[in-house]
């Protein structure tokens, strides 16, 4: 010890606080490193949100009867009316309702959302989070701060600054740390989500949703696609859709999906997909809901033109807590 310690006593007064200031840096990666592996979460966690934002229940939702129904609404996203198999006509409607959505948040310049999320990561079902949400789309900014699990945790990213990389800090005692920056493809920034913050928003899902649909119609993976009856969510009637896939050679990743879109915005505010059993599993219905569950997110409390200014997304806003 002793010997490692005399170099350092000889150093010039600049170069000691430039090793104090990296090995600082180096104990926050540490900790942040510590901090981000998932939690496993228990099927009870799946279910915990206020009973407003609470997962649909397809049991209970019965699919719409009428051909005429699914006309009507095709017809109100533009979508063309042809006696078509009804699964091909569930897809197109919607398709088309999601362009229409994606059209309408093009036009939106920002806005803020609670956002909730539960994901499997690295084979591990996450603890559902609570996040507040700020989202410009020009150029593409996001800052989100965890109200549950690491409470207080900030993340701040703007296309075309620092590097292209995201601003991170910890919730609780870890916010006295230094923030850092990293890279959103990084395993450090997806030790905690299947995506990275590039991704994230209602119009990135709205996109993906639409890309995925166009790949399933293309090769044909589904074999169910129904427009259910409408519920509501966050207090706003939406449209819900139910898609089934044939099987796990033709889709690896999705055996099921519930999307619920706003009616009057067309903007996917909930989406909950699901997996494949593991072999050997004989679970059924909810039960196989529970073991399968993959991905859930939700956008409450969405107000649009918020008129967001560039200290929304700086790190010098005095009410954030960067370092």
């Amino acid at each position: 010890m002793r010997h490692w310690l005399f170099p350092f006593a000889r150093w010039s007064p600049e170069r000691k606080a430039n090793g104090v200031a990296g090995l600082i840096a180096l104990m926050a990666w540490g900790v942040l490193y510590l901090e981000f592996p998932p939690t496993p979460a228990g099927a009870n966690s799946i279910a915990r949100t206020s009973h407003k934002h609470r997962p649909v229940n397809i049991a209970s939702t019965q699919p719409v009867q009428a051909m005429a129904s699914v006309s009507e609404s095709a017809d109100s996203a533009g979508a063309a009316q042809t006696p078509e198999d009804p699964t091909l006509q569930g897809l197109k409607l919607k398709m088309a309702l999601l362009e229409k959505g994606r059209t309408f948040l093009e036009s939106i310049p920002d806005y803020t959302a609670q956002f909730v999320k539960q994901e499997l990561v690295h084979g591990e079902l996450l603890e559902e989070q609570s996040i507040n949400f700020k989202c410009r789309h020009r150029p593409f900014s996001v800052y989100l701060k965890w109200e549950t699990g690491d409470e207080g945790r900030e993340v701040l990213f703007t296309e075309g600054q620092n590097d292209d990389e995201m601003i991170v800090h910890g919730g609780g005692w870890k916010a006295r740390l230094p923030a850092l920056s990293i890279s959103p493809t990084s395993s450090l920034a997806l030790k905690e989500s299947r995506y990275p913050i590039t991704n994230a928003g209602l119009l990135e899902l709205a996109k993906t949703m639409i890309r995925v649909q166009e790949e399933d119609m293309k090769i044909g993976s589904v074999s169910r696609c129904e427009k259910l009856a409408d519920q509501e969510f966050d207090d706003r009637p939406c449209e819900v859709f139910l898609v089934e896939y044939r099987d796990a050679k033709i889709s690896p990743t999705y055996r099921k999906t519930i999307t619920l879109l706003d009616k009057e915005w067309h903007v996917p505010v909930y989406a909950r997909n699901f997996g494949w059993a593991n072999e050997g599993s004989t679970a059924t219905g909810e039960q196989l809901d529970e073991e399968t569950l993959i991905e859930y997110y939700t956008y409450a409390d969405i107000h649009f033109r918020q008129q967001l200014a560039e200290v929304d997304f700086d790190r010098t806003n005095e009410d954030y807590r960067f370092k």
